[in-house]
């Protein structure tokens, strides 16, 4: 039963909050899957934390239903205003990278020599960085959905 009560903007901080509570669970995930050698399985997730909060965010902006991985080009669009240029500068050196991962993480590339194949290629490395990556995404738009939009 939907509540007929609510304001599209209360419907649309409920949507921003699920993506936030999604994301975080991807964030835990990229230490146990490092922890468990799943490289390729963390850069995945670390992607997939980093695409949740973007979409956290454009919803709590009342920007909902984006059903694709890269959202980043959007999400600088709408927030080009809200957000500091130094801290713009942090998320494209991160998210930028992350947006690459969201398929190559996960499936076979049979148009490159040797076979791409993500579980056995990743290393324990590239899942650090990416985790790094997600990290410094996550300092600066939580602190963002805390002070904006009172989400956390």
């Amino acid at each position: 039963m939907v509540n007929s009560d609510i304001t599209n903007h209360e419907k649309a901080l409920l949507i921003a909050k699920a993506y936030l509570i999604e994301a975080h669970s991807d964030f835990e995930a990229v230490d146990t899957l490092i922890e468990h050698g799943k490289y390729n399985l963390a850069v995945y997730h670390a992607q997939q934390a980093v695409e949740k909060l973007l979409k956290a965010c454009l919803a709590a902006k009342g920007k909902v239903g984006i059903y694709k991985h890269e959202v980043y080009p959007f999400f600088k669009e709408i927030f080009e205003n809200e957000i500091s240029a130094r801290d713009f500068k942090i998320l494209d050196s991160s998210i930028i990278k992350l947006e690459e991962e969201w398929a190559l993480s996960r499936y076979p590339n049979w148009d490159v020599e040797p076979i791409w194949i993500p579980s056995e290629r990743y290393k324990k490395e590239d899942a650090e960085d990416r985790r790094e990556k997600m990290k410094a995404v996550f300092h600066i738009l939580t602190d963002f959905l805390g002070k904006r939009y009172k989400l956390l």
